[in-house]
Formats: C-alpha cells, structure tokens, sequence
C-alpha cells in the first residue's frame, strides 16, 4: 500500500517547487487534474512558485497560421505612417487587436477582413498570400509568392 503513495510525495514536492500546473503535474503522474487538487488541499500545499496569471504578452503569442502572419505584415504596411490609435480607429478596432493582428496572433471576424480589403484594395486572397524576400541587383523587393 506505501509503494501506491509513493506519487504523492513526489507530487506535493512538484507543486511547492515547480511552475508546472495541475494540468501538467496531472500527465505527468499519470492522474487526473481533480486529483492533484484534491491532494494540494488535503495537505495544504503552499505554492512558492508563482503562476503566471492575467493577460498574455503579445511577444509570447505565437502566429496561427502563414495567412494570419502574411495578412499581419499588411497591416503593418498599411500603419506605417500612422500610430496604432489612428490606424485602429480606421479598421474599427482596439489597439491591442491591432498589435495582434500583426503579429498573426488574431482570428480575424469576416467583418473585419471586409474592411482590411476595402482599406488595402486587395482581394482576400491577395490579402493572406506570403510574402518573399529577394535581393536582385537594384536592392531588397518584396514580391508576392
């Protein structure tokens, strides 16, 4: 019977030393999530690692897909005269939206690639085609895959 509680030990010292979540702790002992937290409580286990909480940051977010990122960089363009208030408030957007969009970050509405065409006068498949970089001999281009 001892050798069946060996995990909680392990467990408990997991949880006071490590940044992993009851999730994580959960696969990797090979229990479930209510299990762990049932455990935490029982033996009152204090967290010295702190959890992330609240919002992500934009620089850990990773792009959804090529188009999301290839649309992303278009706006970038779009924005280059601009500060992210005024050309949010011409895609009819929040700021924070807007720095997600360009980083590839955003699902876009249907709605709101409506108006990012209507604004760059590009069709939706022009819109999320990649770009490729070459440097012929007249200097750096950008051309549409």
């Amino acid at each position: 019977m001892a050798d069946n509680l060996e995990w909680h030990d392990k467990v408990i010292f997991d949880l006071e030393n490590s940044d992993l979540s009851y999730a994580e702790l959960a696969r990797k002992y090979g229990r479930s999530r209510d299990t762990i937290i049932k455990l935490a409580r029982l033996h009152n286990v204090l967290r010295r690692v702190p959890i992330a909480k609240g919002a992500r940051r934009a620089v850990d977010m990773k792009e959804l897909s090529p188009q999301h990122k290839a649309l992303g960089t278009r706006l970038t363009i779009f924005r280059e005269n601009r500060n992210y208030s005024e050309a949010a408030a011409i895609i009819g957007v929040s700021r924070h939206v807007l720095k997600y969009m360009e980083l590839g970050c955003y699902d876009f509405t249907l709605t709101q690639l409506n108006r990012i065409s209507e604004l760059l006068g590009a069709s939706f498949v022009e819109m999320t085609t990649g770009f490729r970089m070459s440097t012929p001999r007249g200097g750096p281009t950008v051309r549409h895959d």
